[in-house]
Order: structure tokens, then C-alpha cells, then sequence
């Protein structure tokens, strides 16, 4: 049997014998307790739910302890009414369910002298006694009233505490290129996207998604940043994102908003100017046109059918620092959905979505030209099937499958030989190389609960579930010549060329497969939770081949399936504990701890791909010196690297991230929350690679200068460094072993106090204040999956995580503060804004030097010496509601980066010299200058958006 096939029989079997729970990932619950006027429980009370997004009533019975949960419920507004003979009918409206979350309601039945039916007024309970769960939720009202870009990482780059992104973002300027975000500092490659209650991870690029999502077409976002729901693989930031579906009436939505370099500012300064940031339109960091236009629409097709449909054309057209032309991302997609509510019990819905994605400056920076960069033309589909079961009283069952497939390409657009300066690592005439990358992820789960009136002195929420994933890739390479040439325009030396195996059409896949199980224990005011994941992890090589290669004719082209590379199966534990304090269901105490094994990409299994990344490299003599290689100016060899010099330890084990948190939520006036939560993680296992070809002992130490911070030899603050040479006699004979390195251990500690005020009374806000602390014991420069550690790597290398030294993609920021928020004003004006201060990154001076080996990248200082300035942003809004014949159209205007500030998020680490023409303008004069520290991006100038809505 094949592969799929077996994954496919996997899931319908699963689904069968999941029959006893339901998920509470991509749809919230509600709690219900009724008691009489003495506080005693009363079982058989029938309570119904409705809500406009439910086609029908859900009803159910109270159990002997006098609960009943009614999971699965679509982020909304509930009403709950409870009847039972010889009682007042007693309703309780503006229930509101969150996605993610458990709300909580007690009810209190009075005897009744007459039929009667009493509503019940008080605001929805802000504090979860059920879960330790950590996040905020994102709900449609904040979404639609305060400023931002409109997608999912400048959402929660503005408004998630303690989360911090690579990517900062003014006014949608960063709109249509994903951004690393971080919180607790588990890195961005274990983060997880759920889109209705399905991981829609890229399979190829962890951490990040195949699909850019239509922003009015959410309901709601949870962002979970600590002890995540077991459905949740990994440690990383958790979005739980949940589209919109049709009500009961019809509804939609119609937008458009704008802003242009007409609408923005200038910020760059004398200094910028003369570092070679234009002041001229299309100014540096400015934006010549940014639109967004959507139109969705929702309700019934008949009794028990809802629909709802959206369609965005999304286009950001920006400057980029030092490019010399407008970098174009256009997207264009269109989703749908179908619920049906086929009986009282069973509820199946149907989504599809589809993009159209086009960048012609793919990669364009300060450090390339138009021509070395990418044209980048991609199409992401996804589509999805859930189904939603009440079983009986005490049973609830919730599956879907989902299938995504991303066709994403990177075409080189240059003709001539790829020349990268080593000096000003500045890249020319093409890029690298060209890829074709084409990823699918079919995933299912299915989800049980089953509830125990009393057991062991208390009431039961069993649930078991599982989730399985199949996910191949394929990644076509090519390059220009098949060799990329490398020099230094500073000293005219160190010339050099790799020669790569091209063309490479290579495939790898991934499948995961989890089984977990939970109970969800609750005796009087304290709930314990328990739970273990159980998992299956295999990377593994599907038999692939590639078309002949000119500079390695004797390598083998075409190669047979390997499997367990790596194959494992872990098992982690999660236990939590909440309670309710003073037991009014107002201050709830949260501790908890669990295990999070790491996911890891389909390039995993390509690291020892003999059919992928073969190259090596030599002294290259340009005896003509055009700057351009032929085969007579082949020198001596650094070395051959790539799949087939890389092997994996038998006993390598899956890394992993261990976490302790504990907190107190406290609602201090109705529908205001304060959360206090303390994290500590540690990550551990990490892989890194052993070099069992060369050992150090083939490394001998010699002095060379260092220039100093003005980059010039000969100068006062010259010093000297030891660097390590190869002997010559080792070169060519790396041989990697990846291996669990302890090398990369690394610990975050951090305290986060948050406040979130839900909407009610005119007025919304999310705040909070992180301070955090990480370490990692040793990252240094030029370490990846293709290099093992040698002596040179491993001076300066322990410290904070920084942008220059393997840590990047952690961010590390120890304050962080973010207050976001909305004020209704009266005639229907509503004032809103962020405000964000955090840390700048850090960084470390770093030189490269000409050694036996090749060219060295070290660290000449202790690493994280120095830090970049702080980052400040404040944006308002400004808006006005009209209604017209009962609809509403809403005109607003933004402003973004109010202070009009030019805060450097990217700097040059290198220590030389630069010479750059002022305002990078050709022919203008020149500024030579000392590279290091200097700024590569910034943040873009002021900027106002003006927009319209039209709701009916």
C-alpha cells in the first residue's frame, strides 16, 4: 500500500474510534452551573442555546452535579435559557463565547407561583477558571475599530503583548512579506497557524503560513503564547484564526482604503541621506501606493444552509531602503463557505480559499540590484471539510480534514554569472540561484469529549483526539552557469567560485501523526487538568532523480526512497492547575507545566539529500579580471559540501522545549481582565552539527589585525585577534554528523502583567508590559545545517540572542510595552490608536578574514555588545459612523508613525569600509565610511490612510 493511501486509511479509522470529544480549538464553550435559591445543584434542568450564527437551537440536560457544557460554539454573542417544572424560566442574554476559551455561567432558579420567564441581565464573565492557557483574543470589534496593517503579522505585532516581530510594520507599509514573531523565546519556526481549527503551516518553511488572509474575513484570532491546548504540537506562538459565516440574515461588507507618498512623509535625515537613503520620491522606506479592497457578504440559502463569501484585491507597492525601484506585491483571493446544519446534532461546513500572489522584486535590499533579486509568482489554495456531532448528553465529537497546496516560485531575472562582493556583501547581476518550490499538506484530526457527572469526588471533561499530517515537497534548483563567484572590491583578493550539482529537482516529506488524551478534573472551586502527546515524527526522501550535471558528471542522478531520517516517537505531558479563588469566578490562580516537542520542516531530510546542494568551492584565478568565470581559472579546492557529506546521528533525539508558567487573573471591574503570568522555558536538544572529518586539532591559531570600528588598518584603535587556520592537508574532508548540540541550549525567562477591557460602555483596550531574559550558551556566525562548529565559530559566541549570529529569528527584545484600544465617542466619532516601546536588537562587531579555509566570518567583540536604539511608534484613528436607511458607512483616517520616526531596525555588522553615493543617486558624491553599525533599514516615515466601509 502507498503512503497516502495509508494516511488516508489512517484518518478514516481514527475518526471511527474517536467517537467519545470535541476540540476547543477552533470554536469556544459555555459552562453552565444551575443552582436553586439555596445554592443547591439541580440536575435535569433543560437549557437551549441560540445565536444568529447557529442555524438551529442546541439543547441539553444538567447533570447530577448540575453542569452542562455546550462546546463547539462559533465565536459570538449567546442567549442561554434554562427551564425546568415547578421554576421560573430564567434567560441569560449577551453571553459572549471566544475562540479558544471556556465561559463560565451560574444560574439561580427561583420556585415560580406562575408561569413566568425572567431575563437575567450581567456582563459575560472575563476570566476562564477552566483553562491555565495564556493568550489574548483578537475579537471582530477590536479587528474593525483600531489602526493597523491589515494582516496577521502586523496584528500581532501591534497588539499581543510580549510578542515581537522581525518586521516592523507602519500603516500596511510591510504588508505582503511575512515577518518572524516571537514570544517567550521559543523561535519562529515553532510557531503554529490554525485556520478554523486546522494547521495550515507551511510544510517547507516552519513557523510561517502558504496563504496571506483576507483580513475582513475573520471572526475572531486567539493568540496563545504559553500553555497551549494539546492539540498544539509545539511551545511557539499559537494563532487560532476563525473565519466568519453566514447568519441568519443577510449581511456584508464593502471597503476600501488607500494611502500614497502624497499621504506620507520624509524621515530621512542628513545622516541617512549621506548613507545612501534617497530624500527624493520615491524617498527611502516610502510607500508609492498602498489599496486594499474587500467586499464579503453572508446569510441563510434556505432553513439549515448558510453561506458566506469574500473576495480581496490587495496591492503594496513600497520603497526599499537603497533599491532603486519599486517593490510590487499584488494579491488577489477569494474565499468561501457553506454550513449545513443537516440535523439538530450534526453541523458539516465547507471552506475554500485561493491567492494569487505576484512580487517582481522578491528580496530586493540595500545589498542587491533589480537584477538579483527574484520574480516571485505564486497560487495557494486551501480547502477544508469540518463536521460537528452532539453523540448524546456527555458525548461531542468534531473532525475535518483540510488540503493545502502552495505553488511558490523564485525566478532568478538576471543573465550573467551571480558576483557576490565579499567587502560590501553587496550581490550583483543575478541571483544565486533560481528555485521552484511546489508544497502540499493534507491534515486531519478529529477530537472527543465526554463528560462525567461524578467520579473520584468530582466532575470529568474526558478527551481524547488525534491529528495527522502528510506532507511532501518538491524544490526544482538552477542557477546561471551553475556557479555562484565571489570577490572583494575593496583589495582586489581572496577571489573565489562554488560550483554547484545544478539542476536539482529534489523532494522530501514529513508526516506527523499525534494521539493525546486529557481529563479535565473539577472539585469544588479548583480544576485540575491533565493530559499526555503521544507522537509520530518521519522525515523521509521519496524516490526522486535529477537531469545530468556539468561540473559533477560522475555524481548519481536518479536515487532510491530513505525513511527515518529522522524517525520518532515522543510522548509529552501537560498538567495544569486552576483556582478559583475566592470562588465568584473573578480571580482564578494558574500554574502549569508541560513538554513541547519541537516540528520540524521537510528540509530536515534534505540536509542529507545526495540529490540536493552539492557544490564546492575554489580559488578562483580571473586571469583577464572581467569578473567572469571560465573553466581555465579553476584553482585549488576549500572543500566539497552538501547531502553527501552529511549524515545523522542514530541516536539523535527530537529537540524540545520545556515550560513552567504561573499567573493570576483578576477581573477588576466588569469585562476588564489583569493577568500577571511568570514563563520559563527552556529549549533543549537542539540540532547542531559535529565536523568528524576535521578535528580541532587540524586547527592552528594565528594573529591578525583588527581594525576597529572605523574599519581603517594602521589606524589608533587597531588591536589584534586569534583566529584559527586549517591546515591545508584537511581541506575537502568535512564530514558532518547533526547531532544534539548543547551548543544551542537555550533559556528565556520573563513576566508579562497584561490588561484587556472588552468592549462595552464605548471603550476596548489590550495592554501590556513584558520584561524577559535569554541566554544562549553558544550561536555563532555562518553556522547552519551546511557547516559544522570549528574554533572560529565558537569565539564571542555565548550570549543574548542577535540578529547576527544564528539567533535573529528570536528577537530579542527585554522590554516590550503595547497598549492598543478604541473610544466611542458621542455622534457616533470614535477615536482609537497603538502605542509600542520596546528594546532595540543586538548586535556584535564582526570581521571577516582570508584564511586556508577561505573567508572567515568571526566575532571580534563579546557577542551582544551592542544594541540598537529602542523602538517607539504611536498611531491614531480617526473615525465617523453615518447611518443610511439602516445601514452604516463608516469614513476614517489614519496616521501611522506619528512622530515621524526613523528608528534603524537593520544594521551592518562587518567591520571595513564603504563607499556609497549620497542619496543613492548615480553620479552624485560620494560618502566613504565605516560600515559597521550603520543602518541598512529603517523605520518608514509618517503616513496617513484614508478608508471607507459600507456594512448592510
Amino acid at each position: 500500500m502507498s503512503r497516502i493511501p495509508k494516511f488516508l486509511a489512517l484518518f478514516v479509522l481514527a475518526a471511527g474510534l474517536a467517537a467519545p470529544a470535541v476540540a476547543q480549538v477552533q470554536t469556544g464553550s459555555i459552562l453552565i452551573k444551575a443552582v436553586d435559591e439555596q445554592g443547591a445543584v439541580m440536575p435535569g434542568v433543560l437549557v437551549t442555546v441560540t445565536s444568529g450564527v447557529l442555524p438551529t437551537a442546541m439543547t441539553g440536560s444538567t447533570d447530577a452535579g448540575g453542569t452542562l457544557r455546550f462546546p463547539s460554539l462559533p465565536p459570538s454573542t449567546y442567549t442561554v435559557k434554562l427551564e425546568l417544572q415547578g421554576f421560573q424560566t430564567v434567560q441569560r442574554e449577551g453571553i459572549i463565547v471566544q475562540v479558544g476559551g471556556t465561559t463560565p455561567i451560574d444560574l439561580v432558579l427561583k420556585v415560580a407561583t406562575l408561569a413566568e420567564t425572567v431575563t437575567v441581565t450581567g456582563e459575560s464573565p472575563t476570566v476562564d477558571t477552566t483553562s491555565a492557557n495564556v493568550s489574548v483574543t483578537l475579537s471582530q470589534q477590536l479587528l474593525q475599530s483600531t489602526p493597523g496593517g491589515r494582516d496577521i503579522w502586523s496584528l500581532v505585532e501591534y497588539k499581543v503583548p510580549g510578542l515581537v516581530s522581525s518586521r516592523p510594520d507602519v500603516g500596511g507599509a510591510s504588508g505582503g512579506l511575512q515577518g518572524a514573531m516571537v514570544a517567550r523565546g521559543t523561535p519562529n519556526s515553532q510557531n503554529v497557524q490554525f485556520l478554523n481549527g486546522v494547521n495550515v503551516g507551511d510544510p517547507a518553511a516552519n513557523g510561517y503560513t502558504g496563504f496571506y488572509y483576507d483580513y475582513d474575513a475573520f471572526e475572531e484570532i486567539q493568540v496563545s503564547t504559553g500553555a497551549h491546548d494539546l492539540s498544539v504540537p509545539s511551545a511557539g506562538v499559537f494563532l487560532n484564526m476563525v473565519t466568519k459565516s453566514g447568519g441568519n440574515k443577510y449581511s456584508g461588507k464593502a471597503a476600501f482604503l488607500f494611502q500614497n507618498h502624497n499621504l506620507q512623509g520624509s524621515n530621512v535625515s542628513d545622516e541617512l541621506f549621506n548613507y545612501g537613503f534617497r530624500r527624493a520620491e520615491p524617498a527611502a522606506g516610502s510607500v508609492d501606493y498602498v489599496s486594499d479592497a474587500d467586499f464579503n457578504i453572508g446569510g441563510p440559502i434556505a432553513s439549515k444552509l448558510r453561506f458566506f463569501t469574500s473576495f480581496r484585491d490587495w496591492r503594496v507597492h513600497v520603497s526599499v531602503p537603497g533599491f532603486p525601484e519599486i517593490e510590487q506585491t499584488n494579491m488577489t483571493s477569494g474565499m468561501g463557505n457553506v454550513t449545513y446544519q443537516a440535523t439538530a446534532n450534526n453541523r458539516f461546513t465547507g471552506f475554500y480559499a485561493r491567492q494569487i500572489y505576484k512580487k517582481p522584486n522578491r528580496g530586493a535590499s540595500a545589498f542587491n540590484n533589480p537584477l538579483s533579486d527574484y520574480n516571485e509568482d505564486d497560487v495557494f489554495n486551501i480547502g477544508q471539510g469540518l463536521w460537528n456531532s452532539v453523540l448524546s448528553s456527555k458525548a461531542f465529537l468534531d473532525a475535518r480534514v483540510t488540503f493545502n497546496t502552495i505553488q511558490f516560485p523564485l525566478y532568478q531575472k538576471g543573465s550573467g554569472q551571480s558576483l557576490f562582493d565579499n567587502a560590501t556583501a553587496f550581490l550583483d547581476r543575478a541571483a544565486q540561484q533560481e528555485f521552484v518550490f511546489n508544497r502540499k499538506r493534507l491534515q486531519a484530526n478529529a477530537n472527543l469529549q465526554y463528560y462525567v457527572d461524578h467520579a473520584l469526588g468530582g466532575r470529568h471533561e474526558i478527551r481524547i483526539g488525534f491529528d495527522t499530517a502528510h506532507m511532501p515537497t518538491t524544490t526544482a534548483v538552477h542557477r546561471i552557469d551553475d556557479l555562484n563567484l565571489f570577490y572583494n572590491s575593496a583589495t582586489r583578493q581572496n577571489y573565489t567560485v562554488t560550483l554547484f550539482n545544478s539542476p536539482v529537482n529534489s523532494k522530501a516529506t514529513v508526516d506527523q501523526t499525534a494521539v493525546y488524551a486529557q481529563d479535565n478534573y473539577t472539585v469544588k472551586r479548583l480544576t485540575l487538568t491533565g493530559g499526555a502527546r503521544w507522537e509520530r515524527l518521519e522525515s523521509y526522501l521519496p524516490a526522486q532523480s535529477s537531469p545530468a550535471s556539468q561540473w559533477f558528471p560522475t555524481l548519481a542522478r536518479s536515487f532510491d526512497a530513505v525513511h527515518d531520517i529522522p524517525l520518532w516517537h515522543t510522548f509529552g505531558p501537560r498538567l495544569s492547575a486552576v483556582f478559583d479563588v475566592f470562588g465568584n469566578g473573578k480571580t482564578a490562580v494558574k500554574a502549569a507545566v508541560g513538554r513541547y516537542y519541537y516540528t520540524i520542516s521537510a528540509g530536515t531530510s534534505g540536509n542529507v539529500n545526495p540529490n540536493f546542494s552539492v557544490s564546492e568551492s575554489f580559488v578562483w584565478n580571473d586571469v583577464n579580471n572581467d569578473l567572469k568565470f571560465t573553466s581555465n581559472e579553476l584553482g585549488r579546492s576549500f572543500g566539497r559540501q552538501g547531502g553527501l557529506t552529511t549524515s545523522f546521528d542514530p541516536n539523535l533525539k527530537r529537540p524540545y522545549t520545556d515550560e513552567i508558567s504561573a499567573g493570576i487573573d483578576h477581573e477588576l471591574i466588569p469585562n476588564l481582565k489583569l493577568s500577571a503570568v511568570f514563563t520559563y522555558h527552556a529549549e533543549r536538544d537542539q540540532l547542531g552539527n559535529h565536523d568528524t572529518g576535521i578535528p580541532f586539532s587540524a586547527y592552528s591559531p594565528v594573529s591578525r589585525v583588527d581594525p576597529g570600528r572605523d574599519g581603517t588598518t594602521g589606524t589608533a584603535d587597531d588591536g589584534t585577534i586569534t583566529v584559527y587556520n586549517l591546515d591545508p592537508s584537511f581541506i575537502g574532508k568535512s564530514q558532518l554528523l547533526i547531532v544534539n548540540d548543547a551548543a544551542w541550549d537555550q533559556t528565556y525567562k520573563g513576566l508579562e502583567i497584561t490588561a484587556t477591557k472588552r468592549y462595552s460602555n464605548r471603550w476596548q483596550m489590550v495592554a501590556g508590559y513584558t520584561y524577559s531574559d535569554t541566554i544562549q550558551k553558544a550561536a555563532a556566525p555562518g553556522l547552519s545545517a551546511i557547516y559544522g562548529w570549528t574554533p572560529n565559530q565558537l569565539i564571542n559566541a555565548e550570549g543574548r540572542p542577535d540578529q547576527t549570529n544564528g539567533g535573529g529569528s528570536y528577537l530579542d527584545r527585554p522590554h516590550v510595552f503595547k497598549l492598543t484600544g478604541s473610544y466611542l465617542l458621542p455622534k457616533d466619532f470614535r477615536l482609537a490608536g497603538n502605542f509600542r516601546a520596546q528594546s532595540g536588537q543586538s548586535y556584535t562587531r564582526q570581521v571577516r578574514y582570508a584564511l586556508n579555509q577561505g573567508n572567515v566570518l568571526v566575532n571580534v567583540e563579546p557577542r551582544s555588545s551592542y544594541r540598537i536604539d529602542s523602538l517607539v511608534t504611536l498611531d491614531l484613528q480617526v473615525a465617523k459612523a453615518f447611518n443610511i436607511a439602516g445601514r452604516q458607512l463608516e469614513i476614517s483616517l489614519d496616521g501611522y508613525n506619528l512622530t515621524n520616526s526613523a528608528t534603524v531596525y537593520d544594521i551592518r555588522s562587518l567591520t571595513g569600509r564603504i563607499t556609497l553615493a549620497q542619496g543613492g543617486v548615480a553620479g552624485a558624491p560620494t560618502t566613504n565610511f565605516a560600515q559597521f553599525g550603520t543602518p541598512v533599514s529603517f523605520l518608514p516615515p509618517r503616513i496617513f490612510r484614508v478608508g471607507a466601509a459600507f456594512r448592510f
